[in-house]
């Protein structure tokens, strides 16, 4: 499936999110902060927070996915002082197999994992179902722009650095609903996800289906992600979040 622009899913039942939005639940203790641990079976991931967290506001909730090969502790790292900054919460997530079971042809284990992980963070934590947004690398790419394009107006946005493939569960074609934004970056020198063979008609199909696309071009760039790409992602999403009438 690498390096193929597809649309439909071939190895999952469904790609479509079923878990919604919750509010706060009443509790007699405060939710824990700064590195939550999340674990479900065989599935984990971690949760980073602010250090204070105001029950009074709601904050964005950025989920970011590796990619091949499990590279969630160096992300964790690389995200450690965002929620501080950003005042946003991060969810890093690890697939069960090497890689996400979409990709992996798993039965939706990981799937399955973030519904959860997700519906726990809603009942814990004040987060704004308007500003909800997907991150992902390579095969984290490639996951995070299905699961924005297979359930519509879910994320707000999606910052994917080298997504090689699209897959669209059928029940989200032709519904109309909010779109999500898309900020694509890709090295020109990228050795698996080829730009003139995979970059360009990623923006192009994504395009022509009527999702709004930032493209950023990492001039000279394989397929290892510029040391700014999450940097100016996040910049850029809070910045158009800022204009947004």
């Amino acid at each position: 499936m690498h390096g193929r622009d597809r649309w439909y899913p071939t190895n999952m039942e469904r790609m479509t999110l079923q878990v919604v939005h919750k509010a706060v639940e009443p509790r007699d203790e405060e939710a824990p902060t700064g590195f939550v641990q999340i674990e479900h079976g065989e599935a984990r991931g971690v949760l980073l927070t602010p250090e204070e967290i105001d029950p009074s506001r709601l904050y964005p909730l950025f989920t970011v996915f590796h990619g091949a090969g499990r590279q969630d502790e160096m992300l964790v790292k690389a995200c450690r002082r965002e929620p501080e900054a950003r005042q946003a919460f991060f969810f890093i997530p690890r697939s069960v197999a090497p890689t996400w079971d979409l990709i992996a042809g798993g039965e939706g284990e990981d799937l399955a994992f973030l519904e959860h992980a997700w519906d726990l963070i809603y009942r814990r934590y004040p987060i704004d179902p308007e500003r909800q947004s997907v991150i992902g690398y390579s095969d984290g790419a490639s996951y995070a722009l299905s699961l924005a394009l297979s359930s519509p107006g879910f994320f707000d946005a999606a910052l994917c650095w080298a997504a090689g493939f699209v897959v669209m569960d059928r029940r989200a074609v032709g519904e109309e609903s909010r779109r999500t934004r898309m900020y694509l970056e890709y090295g020109t020198h990228d050795e698996l996800f080829g730009f003139k063979e995979v970059a360009l008609p990623m923006r192009e199909r994504l395009e022509t289906a009527g999702y709004a696309v930032e493209f950023s071009v990492d001039e000279g760039g394989r397929h290892w992600p510029s040391g700014d790409f999450q940097s100016q992602a996040l910049d850029w999403y809070f910045q158009s979040r800022s204009e947004t009438p």
